[in-house]
């Protein structure tokens, strides 16, 4: 048994799969370690095959950037991406966008003599849907597929191939559609969604690969025109040796835009959307003639000259569809030269090449951190997978940790768990009211009072870090990434309460109205209907004479109804209180004198301080 555990052991720390009834077998004794281990096991071979897939498409891209035949591209592309699916069919249609039409220019594994080169008018099929929405799309079996129109002549040859399951993924870059990859199965077949994001990431790298092929082929081309320019080409092609190598070999974006600046000899910029560095010195503000030259480069997908100014040349940089930011080039002795300004272009496709496999394993790693959250909040049997997860990834689950809530609008959500999630050390998911955050807070060996003296503080982090999708946070503090986890139900409860008694923003301790929220069970407005049967008419009084009744009403039961004692502690002189006392008392009648509606007054009272106090917070 022994040996076999080692086996085991040393086979999980390899990364090679283990058959799940193995480890069963040798841990028949315990079966909660048992089932531990076989859910290691499974993580392990999931994320061993997610990084063969990773390594597989950037291996295919590393293999397109070395091809300069365009045709002989395009069929490397469906080459490659019949190897990644293992369907019967791969095919590669590119868009005509001057037609709205599609042709069929690559396929592997087909069969007909009429599959190549088939021509798919304008809104027909799932390839032209694919087109107007740049979204990958997919059926289980072709013949039933009734959500678009078909055209007679292509379902005839899909029946000559005997095609039932397609999935198309578009590729798209900087907004433009340049084609679609498909991957077929004679078969009926229901894709499942990794199957989808791989062949859609897949089709991302070579967009950027077939669009950077045509701005090679295009400044090919200009070089040719004039010898005079044969130095600029070599130059060019260096540099693009030099750019391929960083992304070959995983460098960053920092390394592309130095080498970039290093060989025009002036300074280079990375910048977002929002002008903030990315990299360089300091942010640049887009703004004015610089706003518009980036709107502009965006839109075009070409780099856009800019009058004056610091910054000569504006490249965008989009990773597939989205739009990361832009290059910004700065003015030098001289202008810019033809080569160089497409040398620039080529060098925003490479950097968003490198932003796209960043933003891949950052999207991994933060679907991780999700799932581990989820699991963690959950309050079944998946709370102890969630913490095992938690741990094995290096957080202290046993040290102090913060749970916040965060109310928010369904259409808010993804936003709010985009920027909390920009923590790698917090733990965020999605609730039914909005999102729950888990953060650690402080060591084991800080004083208890200190460290929950610190939850508003905590709460306040996370508001600053959501901004404006986030006007309410509660939070708690607690011993334990356990105990954090099953306060997130009563900070909800508390969180119905708080926007019930109208408090929608702050950052609040929910230690603040917790009592009140179990007592009334969250129900905001039930509990500020009471506050305000019992103390209306004080309330009433004070703002129409501006009055202090309530302050010395609160005087009163904290001194134990003593008038001496209310009046020293209000700063006022003994006849003033009694005046107050006889004004209570025509008020509120009866009230303050049998002790069951002094209780009620007294709680009504304490509310109504508490939320008063959460909303100045």
């Amino acid at each position: 048994m022994a040996t076999e555990l080692a086996r085991i052991i040393r086979s999980l720390a390899d990364g090679t799969s283990v058959d799940p009834r193995d480890i069963r077998e040798v841990l028949a004794d315990d079966a909660d370690t048992a089932e531990a281990a076989v859910s290691l096991a499974q993580e392990v071979d999931a994320l061993r095959r997610r990084s063969a897939e990773l390594r597989a498409v950037m291996s295919s891209t590393r293999d397109l950037l070395a091809i300069p035949d365009a045709d002989l591209m395009l069929q490397r592309i469906v080459d490659r991406a019949h190897e990644l699916m293992d369907v019967d069919v791969a095919y590669l249609s590119v868009y005509d966008p001057a037609e709205d039409q599609l042709h069929v220019r690559a396929q592997t594994g087909t069969i007909s003599p009429r599959f190549f080169g088939m021509v798919v008018p304008a809104g027909v099929g799932l390839a032209s849907l694919a087109v107007r929405t740049q979204r990958p799309q997919w059926v289980a079996d072709y013949a039933s597929l009734t959500s678009v129109p078909h055209d007679a002549t292509i379902d005839a040859i899909m029946q000559e191939e005997q095609l039932r399951s397609l999935l198309g993924a578009p590729l798209v870059v900087g907004g433009n559609v340049l084609g679609v990859l498909f991957a077929a199965s004679r078969q009926p077949h229901e894709f499942r969604p990794e199957e989808i994001s791989l062949l859609s990431a897949f089709a991302g790298h070579a967009a950027l690969v077939l669009h950077l092929a045509r701005l090679l082929k295009d400044a090919t081309e200009a070089s040719a025109d004039a010898a005079s320019r044969q130095q600029d080409a070599e130059w060019a092609a260096s540099l693009h040796e030099e750019l391929i190598r960083l992304v070959v070999f995983g460098h960053g974006t920092d390394d592309v835009v130095g080498a970039l600046s290093e060989a025009l000899g002036r300074s280079v910029a990375f910048v977002d959307d929002e002008g903030r560095m990315l990299v360089g010195a300091e942010d640049i503000p887009l703004r004015g003639q610089l706003r518009a030259a980036a709107d502009e480069a965006a839109a075009t997908g070409r780099s856009v000259r800019v009058a004056d100014g610091a910054i000569e040349l504006v490249a965008p940089v989009v990773a597939t569809t989205a739009r990361s930011g832009a290059l910004l080039v700065a003015r030098g002795e001289q202008a810019l030269t033809p080569i160089e300004r497409r040398t620039v272009e080529r060098s925003a496709l490479i950097t968003a090449l490198v932003m796209l496999r960043h933003n891949a394993l950052a999207d991994a790693e933060e679907r991780v951190r999700g799932e581990v959250a989820a699991e963690i909040l959950d309050g079944t049997s998946a709370r102890a997978d969630g913490l095992r997860r938690a741990d094995a990834r290096g957080y202290v689950t046993t040290g102090a940790w913060t749970i916040a809530v965060v109310p928010c609008a369904l259409e808010d959500r993804a936003r709010v768990l985009s920027r909390l999630r920009a923590r790698a050390d917090w733990l965020s998911a999605p609730a039914a009211s909005g999102v729950a955050v888990l953060a650690p807070t402080a060591s084991r060996s800080e004083a208890d009072d200190r460290i929950r003296e610190r939850a508003d503080t905590e709460a306040a982090r996370v508001q600053q870090l959501v901004g404006a999708g986030a006007p309410l946070v509660l939070a708690s503090v607690c011993d334990g990434l356990g105990e954090a986890a099953d306060m997130a139900p009563d900070l909800w409860q508390t969180a119905r309460l708080a926007l019930g008694l109208g408090i929608g923003q702050g950052a609040i301790d929910a230690a603040t109205l917790a009592p009140y929220a179990a007592l009334f069970d969250g129900d905001g407005l039930r509990l500020a209907a009471f506050v305000d049967s019992m103390l209306a008419p004080v309330k009433d009084w004070d703002r129409a004479h501006g009055a202090e009744l309530m302050q010395s009403l609160a005087a009163l039961f904290d001194e134990r109804w003593s008038l001496t004692a209310a009046a020293r502690s209000l700063h006022i002189h003994l006849n003033t209180m009694k005046q107050r006392m006889q004004r209570l008392r025509a008020l509120l009648g009866d009230d303050l004198d049998r002790p069951e509606s002094r209780f009620r007054l007294e709680l009504a009272l304490r509310i109504e301080n508490a939320r008063v106090a959460a909303k100045g917070t």
